[in-house]
This record gives C-alpha cells, structure tokens and sequence, in this order.
C-alpha cells in the first residue's frame, strides 16, 4: 500500500535536506532506549529514512532491521550502515516479516494514509513484537496543527536558505499538510498529508489493533506567532507526541 505522493515528496525532502551526521542522534537514540524500560537486543525502523538513526542505535542495540520506502535512502543507507543493520526497501504496510523484535520504531511520520491504513499498521506493528516487547511510534497532535494553518517559513534558514515550506491544514479530515518547495519556481512543489490524532483518539485506534498504550511522552512547541521553537510543551499543544503501545 502506497500512497500516490509519499514517493516524490520523500525523495526530494531528502534532497534538499541530505543525511544527518550519526551524532545527530546521540540524544534521541538515549530518548528511545530509557522511553523501551528495558534492554533492547533487536529493534525495527519503520520510515528509516538514509539509516542515520539506525546506525546511531546500532552501538547499543544487537541486531537492528530497517523499512524505507525510498529506494534512494536504502541505497544510501546499506552504503553506510555496519553489519549488524539489515537494510529492507519498501512499504511497512506491505513488507512481509517473520522475525519478531524487542522494540519496533517509528519517528516522526505517523499518519499516512486512511484510519483504516493506520490501523493496519498498527496490527502489523503488533505482529513483529515480541510478546514482551514495545512498540514507540510519534503520533501529530492536531490541536497544534490547526494553529499552523496558512504559515509560510524556511524550514533551515541557515543550512536551506532557498528553501520554503508552508503549513495547511485540513480541518474536517484533520490532516496536516505541509508543503516545501525551491523558492525559485513555487509551482514545482510536493507535499507531505499525515493524519493527526488526540491521545483519545490514538489510544481507541490502538485498542482496535489490540495494543495497549503505556505512556505519553511530548514533544515541543513552535510558537507561531513569535516563530520560536519550545523544547517542552504540554500534551495538549505540542506538535506531537510518542506513544508507548504493548501487547
């Protein structure tokens, strides 16, 4: 299953914003592990992007299988990664997995897709953990999002100063929608929909796929109005929050 504009709009994300340095993920890669509660011995990556955040876990974690649905980030990734991450192209809705892992990951990309895409993930999620393990999956929260209707900036004004995105939002299918392009030609722009969820309506999908939701964890804040960026926020208002599901 694959959406008609997750392709295109991935791909050229990734060239515009190239591959993070590994130490980028230092302080994620900690985050995730305490966020698991207990040792993490084999992990899967949903939307693993070029494996930076892979490799990054690879130092404390023994075997790590990753999923990414651009066949340029896989090259890339296979390129670089060490060999105890094993590299797979394709969609995680699709993917076909026999092996089960201790922690299953999915960072910031949550929402692609229909409820009914959600939930079927979310079933396959359930299926490669491990009975003991933990799934930690980034949900948009969409009561920031209404707030980012209509805004314009430069994603990275210092490293991407060509660069501009805009928000939109979709308010009766609550849809967040954000749209980059090369300010020398607007018209050749691609954009990214993910669907956001409450932490009720989240906890209620998880239900249905048979996950149980064990902790909240919020992330920041963009204040839109002064363009500054809040490392911690509430529940309620930041851009979005990880979820911790088990069996």
């Amino acid at each position: 299953m694959e959406t008609t504009w997750a392709n295109e709009f991935y791909k050229m994300q990734y060239e515009f914003i190239g591959d993070y340095p590994v130490e980028f993920y230092k302080e994620s890669t900690l985050e995730i592990l305490e966020q698991a509660g207990k040792p993490v011995y084999s992990a899967l990556e949903l939307g693993a992007w070029d494996g930076s955040l892979a490799r990054a876990l690879s130092k404390h974690v023994n075997k790590i299988t990753t999923v990414e649905l651009i066949k340029e980030m896989t090259d890339k990734a296979e390129s670089l990664n060490p060999d105890n991450i094993e590299t797979i192209h394709g969609s995680f809705y699709d993917v076909q997995l026999t092996e089960k892992f201790d922690a299953v990951i999915y960072i910031d990309g949550f929402g692609v897709g229909t409820d009914d895409a959600q939930l079927k993930l979310l079933r396959n999620i359930k299926h490669w953990m491990a009975d003991d393990g933990c799934a930690l999956i980034d949900i948009y929260q969409p009561e920031h999002w209404k707030k980012a209707d209509g805004v314009e900036m430069y994603p990275d004004p210092e490293n991407m100063p060509h660069i501009k995105r805009r928000y939109s939002y979709d308010f009766e299918e609550n849809v967040m929608m954000d749209t980059w392009w090369h300010k020398k030609d607007e018209k050749l722009n691609n954009t990214q929909y993910l669907k956001c969820y409450t932490p009720d309506e989240i906890y209620n999908l998880c239900k249905q796929a048979g996950l149980n939701i064990t902790g909240y964890f919020p992330h920041g804040a963009m204040d839109y109005e002064s363009m500054k960026y809040h490392e911690h926020a509430s529940l309620k208002e930041c851009l979005s929050y990880r979820i911790k599901v088990v069996k």
